[in-house]
């Protein structure tokens, strides 16, 4: 167990020796630990830390604290075990990966703090990985498991990092702790730590996940998800930035002649005049936004629209304006938080979200959409860049804890009625604050990453099977922590290199998910036989929306073949270019009736009982969606 903190540049590292039972004392002589154990026959063993500045006066200038990290001794017992790699935020890949594998990050920095823990650093070696936020270890054989989570969200980041032997055998877990920041260490100050369950388990892995998020949202969760999740439009999977008034106002006119079964109509990006000058739309909307959310509403839909709150861009008025309101490194520089093409050379800056004309700019903007332009549904994007790196204004509060305040400013600002979906989110700190929740990288009109982004090791590379395995092994947040958003649906042939069998099971996968179910096509140009795909999947999604799934199988393949709804419906896929004989064990309790029915066909479904679950053989991308 040991902590880092720094003065300026100069980072000391301080072992934790023990002093008695649960009291451990770093060499520095600054901090002293405390830990206690207890046991729940429900929750496991709980650990509570609680971390103690013993210095007699306040930490010297230029003091902070970058980590704390614990040595769990806790661990499963034998080889052959697996681990749930948990992602950071929305965009993050979560999957199962074997013992054997290597933890490699993106090759590109850039990539690495856009898509993950910018505060993680990934060793690249075989059978150390690092899990964000909560972890579940498992051996299929035998059927044990642990999970390893936190209990509340907490004032501090949390991840564990997980060694393997050779065999598949756990040496090594530990807790880790994101402070850096200078918190209010005064003498004998206690800093509250979130507490750790660790809970040891036999039988099904998913069902122990599932539980988890039910305890975690009750205690953290939102109270008042509507009934209803939001169906709707989105504007950037067809047009992207290239969306003009026009445009809108066409694809509006035919929600209504298609009698599509919508609630919202959201446009994205391209509106703005600049990144971060979100209240100055551009001359493609000479009308402005507040005339398009009056039409929207006009035609019976609620208007939503798109912005990232904590980004900004040189040419900005806001960052010619306040550059005093930038994140800034310790060298006086912009701190980059994206780089992306679609919207011009170089890079793309943060907001300082601690800094008092950031906020007063955030509270202007979100009271001019929401209550003078009339927007109350909001896509927030890009939302990890509130935790970057920097010389903050407000240097006592973590990473965490200020992206929180931002939330919570935001929250009080549009009121309980707007409707905040929230992207590119770190999860765990993300919970309370908003009613949705994109879970995956974004799609895409293609079904793998493509060629540049598998060159540079890219494992959170946008594209529509990536963006569904996230569906998948995070389907069961559904309702405990928010509403799922799995990302817009995309059933159109042109402009699509996608065949019909992998659209048709990305409409499977969304549709039994019952998450959120917005479609990004140019409804002025959807094919007949697609708009008929399109009805369907509204029609499957709207009895399953009101329940939350389970996944099957996410420690047998990195894309689980199956995902159960307790509305009634099994979901099962081949997302292979091969056929394949699928086989599959329903979660404990769930009784089936045959004959089983394609959802899709109608036709009949061969679900063979084998070895205490089933199996069926499907072509190469083949989905069948079957009643239960």
């Amino acid at each position: 167990m040991k902590i880092q903190y720094r003065v300026h540049n100069s980072v000391t590292i301080s072992n934790f020796l023990p002093v008695k039972a649960g009291v451990f004392q770093s060499e520095c002589k600054k901090f002293e630990l405390l830990l206690t154990t207890t046991k729940d026959s429900k929750l496991g063993t709980v650990l509570s830390p609680k971390l103690i500045w013993r210095e007699s006066t306040r930490p010297e200038v230029g003091f902070s604290v970058d980590h704390l990290e614990l040595e769990l001794t806790d661990l499963p017992s034998g080889n052959g075990f697996k681990m749930f790699q948990h992602g950071y935020q929305s965009w993050s890949i979560s999957r199962k990966v074997e013992s054997t594998d290597t933890d490699r990050p993106p090759l590109l920095s850039f990539l690495h703090y856009s898509q993950e823990n910018v505060y993680s650093k990934n060793e690249s070696k075989v059978g150390k990985f690092i899990s964000e936020y909560l972890t579940l270890l498992y051996n299929q054989e035998n059927q044990n498991g642990v999970l390893y989570a936190p209990l509340e969200a907490g004032e501090f980041g949390t991840k564990f990092e997980v060694v393997f032997g050779n065999e598949g055998n756990v040496t090594s877990v530990k807790v880790v702790y994101d402070i850096h920041c200078l918190p209010d260490l005064r003498p004998n100050a206690k800093l509250n730590i979130s507490k750790i369950k660790v809970l040891f388990f036999k039988g099904s892995p998913e069902t122990k996940l599932l539980k988890y998020f039910e305890e975690l949202g009750k205690k953290e969760g939102p109270t008042n998800l509507p009934k209803k999740v939001p169906t709707g439009w989105c504007s950037w999977y067809y047009y992207y930035t290239n969306i003009d008034q026009k445009t809108i106002l066409d694809n509006l006119t035919k929600v209504r002649e298609l009698n599509l079964p919508f609630e919202f109509f959201q446009i994205d990006d391209g509106y703005q005049k600049e990144i971060g000058d979100w209240l100055i739309p551009n001359e493609k909307f000479p009308g402005g936004m507040r005339i398009l959310a009056d039409e929207i509403k006009r035609v019976g839909l609620k208007p939503g629209i798109w912005l990232a709150p904590f980004l900004v861009r040189k040419k900005s008025e806001f960052f010619r304006k306040y550059p005093e309101a930038i994140l800034k490194d310790q060298n006086g520089k912009p701190v980059p938080a994206l780089y992306n093409p679609l919207w011009g050379r170089g890079y793309t800056y943060a907001l300082d979200i601690t800094h008092p004309t950031a906020l007063a700019y955030i509270e202007k903007v979100f009271t001019t959409i929401v209550k003078e332009w009339g927007y109350p549904y909001l896509k927030l994007d890009f939302l990890y860049a509130g935790l970057l790196p920097g010389d903050v204004y407000n240097k006592t509060l973590s990473p965490q804890a200020r992206y929180q305040n931002a939330l919570e400013l935001i929250r009080k600002i549009v009121g309980k009625n707007t409707f905040l979906l929230g992207c590119g989110a770190p999860m765990l700190p993300s919970i309370g604050f908003f009613e949705g929740m994109r879970i995956s990288c974004d799609v895409a009109p293609f079904w793998n990453p493509e060629k540049i982004r598998i060159f540079l090791k890219d494992r959170n590379a946008l594209c529509t099977k990536k963006a569904l395995i996230n569906d998948i092994t995070r389907s069961s947040m559904h309702r405990h922590l928010w509403l799922n958003d799995p990302d817009c649906l995309l059933v159109r042939k042109k402009k699509n290199k996608m065949n019909e069998a992998q659209t048709k099971l990305m409409a499977s996968v969304m549709a039994v998910s019952g998450g959120m179910l917005l479609v990004s096509d140019d409804l002025t140009k959807l094919e007949t036989d697609r708009l008929d795909l399109l009805k369907k999947a509204f029609q499957l999604n709207r009895e399953c929306q009101a329940y939350t799934p389970i996944p099957i199988g996410i420690f047998e393949n990195e894309f689980p073949l199956a995902l159960y709804n307790p509305g009634g419906y099994l979901g099962i896929w081949n997302p292979t270019e091969e056929e394949k004989t699928v086989r599959f064990t329903l979660p404990p309790g769930v009784k089936t009736k045959a004959p089983f029915l394609d959802f899709w066909t109608g036709t009949r479904v061969d679900l063979q009982p084998v070895d205490g679950g089933f199996e069926t053989t499907l072509p190469a991308f083949g989905s069948v969606v079957v009643s239960v």
